[in-house]
């Protein structure tokens, strides 16, 4: 019984995966698949781990990814900035159930038409404290516009300076900055009274800030941060290939430079493991790191060290005690680390997908990371959760490289 999920691997990959650039249009089913989609949020928010499930069901426990086996679900984390949401499918009536950020999930529910949000709720059911969080938000960020470094500070105090999370100690702020393309903010809580510090894409900040009726990131009357004023190195443009265009305000909003060989990529980790004599059953190796995570990874919105962390887990499996194919499995591991992520359309433009800024545990990994996708533009880099960037900035190229924006190039 455990082994016919594993079988039926690339038929659940199907919701996955899209064959070369897609335009997402309106059809007889959208409206339906959006509806459908809230419903099942709707339903997910009241499971728990321990929710009676029927096996291969899929479902979002308190925003993680989860699949029932032997009646029980097995929960998989989704990676940085992410939850897992049901979302319609474009092209074909139904839902999938997969990670992206919260913004992402509320606007393709949106465009099929249903109202309500992501679980269908209606604007009045707004709680009473939700418009108040979001100008308590606002006044935050304000105020952090004008903090440095060096403001003075009480002990414990915490606050968003220069973009990097910082918290009061002996009277001085202490910065942590985020992860590559995210930026501090005050965001209001949704449950509950009051906000709380992330690092977030601005992108997704303003969105949940707008939610609650209070307007943008800092109140209607201060001027927004546009993601179209960043602009790529002239280097980088003259590289950009025949075909690419600049930004346009008709482009479409949603278009992806995607793969087709996504379920093929992951089967063929399936088979390997499969036959590899390790420990197939601790922690499922041979799906999570092939139709879960190893898709995800390597989805538009993965966290940037997602696709590395998976690769990484890889190797160690390879390493671990009873494997009689471990060549296979670490070249495996290195072709998966240096495979392209889709590329989504944002605002007119797809972006290169930013680079991991760690070094991969593995020896076995170092010097590698992911290629980037034909289309894409050079000199510019970003994704639905990480905020559009130009080359040169952290990110732009792979761990151990330093840019230069005189060539376009990673050294």
């Amino acid at each position: 019984m455990r082994f016919a999920s594993i079988v039926l691997l690339p038929l659940a990959l199907a919701s996955f995966v899209a064959a070369g650039p897609v335009a997402e249009k309106r059809a007889s089913f959208t409206l339906s698949n959006g509806k459908e989609a809230q419903k099942l949020n709707s339903k997910f928010a009241s499971l728990s781990a321990d929710s009676k499930c029927s096996d291969g069901e899929a479902a979002c426990i308190h925003g993680v990814f989860a699949k029932c086996d032997h009646g029980k679900f097995v929960q998989t984390p989704c990676g940085g900035g992410t939850q897992c949401f049901a979302l319609p499918l474009v092209n074909s009536p139904g839902t999938s159930v997969t990670c992206t950020t919260e913004a992402d999930a509320a606007v393709r529910i949106q465009r099929t038409g249903a109202t309500g949000g992501i679980k269908g709720r209606d604007l009045e059911s707004r709680a009473s404290f939700t418009l108040s969080n979001g100008k308590e938000a606002q006044a935050l960020n304000r105020k952090f516009k004008g903090l440095t470094k060096n403001s003075s500070c009480k002990s414990g105090e915490n606050a968003c300076v220069d973009g990097e999370f910082a918290q009061c100690a002996n009277g001085k702020f202490v910065l942590t900055p985020c992860n590559v393309g995210l930026k501090c903010f005050a965001l209001p809580l949704v449950l509950s009274p009051g906000t709380s510090l992330v690092c977030d894409t601005q992108a997704d900040a303003d969105a949940r800030i707008r939610s609650t009726g209070a307007g943008g990131l800092f109140g209607r009357e201060f001027h927004e941060f546009d993601s179209r004023s960043v602009h790529a190195p002239a280097a980088c443009k003259a590289k950009k290939r025949d075909g690419l265009s600049e930004r346009s305000e008709d482009a479409p909003l949603v278009r992806r430079i995607a793969q087709t060989d996504l379920g093929t990529l992951a089967q063929e980790w399936q088979n390997l493991c499969l036959k590899s004599g390790g420990d197939v059953h601790t922690n499922d190796p041979c799906v999570q790191l092939a139709g879960i995570r190893g898709i995800n990874a390597l989805l538009a919105n993965a966290d940037p060290c997602e696709q590395q962390a998976v690769a990484d887990a890889m190797v160690d499996f390879a390493k671990s005690k009873g494997i009689k194919n471990k060549s296979a499995l670490v070249a495996y591991a290195t072709k998966y680390a240096t495979h392209p992520r889709n590329a989504l359309n944002i605002n007119g433009v797809v972006p290169s997908t930013p680079f991991c800024q760690r070094a991969p545990k593995n020896a076995e990994l170092r010097g590698l990371s992911h290629s980037q996708l034909d289309g894409v533009d050079p000199g510019l880099f970003g994704a639905p959760n990480v905020d559009i960037f130009p080359f040169g900035q952290p990110g732009s190229c792979p761990f151990g490289k330093k840019p230069d924006v005189k060539t376009c190039s990673c050294h």
